[in-house]
C-alpha cells in the first residue's frame, strides 16, 4: 500500500497531548478505505460499500490526544463500524466514546445484544467499548470525545456498562455540552498545544458531570459536577447576554438545577450570578469597541449585550474601565501614537 505523503498526515508534538490531522486526499482511491481501516477505524471490524470503493472512499479527522481525554472530529463516507466481544476482550475496551451526531445523509442505525434504534443528527450517543455493538453510518460528520472508562466509572460511583448505546436526553446542558465540542472541534486548528489542553480538560469536566447527572448519581458537592455546571453557565451566559431576563431564574430554569444550587455554585468563584452578568456584558462590549472592523454604534453595541440604559452603561462602564465608550471608540480610530 502506497504512504501518503505529509500532506495527508500532520502530528504537532507538544508539550502534553498531541494535535492530529489525517485525510484520505493525497492516498489512491483504490487504497483509501484500506488506509482509513488500518489508521483511523483500527479499532473496529469495519465494512465499506463497494459502490463507495469504486467511487474513491474519502475521509477526514482531526483532533486532539490530551493526558484526561481525546478528541476526533471525523468526516467520512458510510461505513458500518462492529465490535465483538473476542475484540473487545483483546484490546480491553477501556473508553467511554461520547459521540455528537452533527450531520449525517441518513440515521444511524445502532444495535447491541439488547437494543437497537435509529439515531438522528444532533443527538449525543453515548458507548461503552467493552461492551459490544455494529453501527451503520451513512455519510457523516461525527465529533467523538474520549473519556477512560475509570474516570466515568469512578464519576458515577458505578459501571460504565449500563451507558452503552444510550442517547442522552435532550436538555439545555446537554445541548450546551454538543455546543461545547462543535466549538472546539472548529477552533483546534487554530490553537496552541497548551491551549487545546486547557480546552479539552475543561471539556472532559463537563462532559463527566453530564453523565452523572444522566444516571442521577451525582451528589451535589461533587467537583466534577460543580466544574460542568460552571462552563455550562458561563456558555448560557455568553450566548444570552442580549435577553432582558438573564439572571438567576432563567439560568437555573436553563440549567435545571435549583436557585439555591446555582447561588452556590456563584458563591465558589466568590461572585454572585448578577454581578458576573454584568461583568460580561461589559467585557463584551469592551472587545466589540476596541474592534476596529466593528462600526455599530455604542448604543446598538450596548443593546446587543443586553444594556438598553445608555446612561447607565456609560457610567458603569467608566466605574469599571476608567474610560467611557467614546474615549475606548476614539482611540481605535486615531490608532495608536
Amino acid at each position: 500500500m502506497t504512504v501518503p505523503d505529509n500532506d495527508s498526515l500532520s502530528v504537532e508534538p507538544i508539550s502534553a497531548g498531541r494535535y492530529f490531522d489525517l485525510s484520505t486526499d493525497r492516498v489512491p482511491a483504490h487504497e483509501r478505505g484500506e488506509f482509513w481501516c488500518d489508521t483511523v477505524l483500527n479499532r473496529s471490524d469495519v465494512a465499506i460499500g463497494r459502490d463507495t470503493f469504486a467511487r474513491g472512499f474519502s475521509a477526514h479527522v482531526r483532533g486532539f490526544i490530551g493526558d484526561r481525554a481525546e478528541l476526533r472530529d471525523g468526516r467520512s463516507d458510510a461505513v458500518t463500524l462492529r465490535r465483538h466481544a473476542a475484540r473487545c476482550r483483546r484490546d480491553g475496551g477501556d473508553e467511554i466514546l461520547l459521540s455528537a451526531i452533527v450531520s449525517i445523509d441518513d440515521t444511524i442505525r445502532y444495535r447491541n445484544s439488547t437494543a437497537a434504534f435509529m439515531v438522528p443528527a444532533g443527538r449525543f450517543m453515548v458507548n461503552d467499548l467493552s461492551v459490544p455493538f455494529e453501527i451503520e453510518m451513512p455519510r457523516y460528520r461525527v465529533i467523538n470525545f474520549r473519556l477512560p472508562r475509570a474516570t466515568v466509572a469512578r464519576a458515577i460511583r458505578a459501571s460504565p456498562g449500563h451507558l452503552s448505546g444510550r442517547l442522552l436526553r435532550e436538555t439545555p446542558l446537554t445541548s450546551l455540552l454538543f455546543t461545547q465540542l462543535v466549538c472546539l472541534a472548529d477552533a483546534l486548528p487554530e490553537m496552541d498545544g497548551p491551549a487545546r489542553q486547557v480546552a479539552v480538560d475543561a471539556t472532559a469536566d463537563f462532559a463527566v458531570a453530564a453523565l452523572r447527572l444522566e444516571t442521577r448519581a451525582a451528589p451535589w458537592e461533587d467537583g466534577a459536577y460543580w466544574s460542568g455546571l460552571w462552563l455550562a453557565s458561563e456558555r448560557f451566559i455568553a450566548h444570552h447576554l442580549d435577553r432582558a431576563d438573564l439572571g438567576p431564574d432563567l439560568l437555573a430554569h436553563a440549567l435545571r438545577c435549583s436557585r439555591t444550587q446555582l447561588y452556590r455554585l456563584f458563591a465558589r468563584h466568590d461572585v454572585t450570578v448578577m454581578d458576573h452578568i454584568r461583568e460580561t456584558r461589559l467585557t463584551r462590549c469592551r472587545e466589540m469597541l476596541a474592534d476596529p472592523a466593528c462600526r455599530l454604534p455604542i448604543a446598538e453595541i450596548s443593546g446587543l449585550c443586553g444594556m438598553d440604559n445608555p446612561s447607565a452603561f456609560s457610567r458603569g462602564f467608566r466605574q469599571r474601565f476608567g474610560r467611557t465608550p467614546s474615549d475606548i471608540r476614539r482611540e481605535v480610530r486615531q490608532g495608536p501614537a
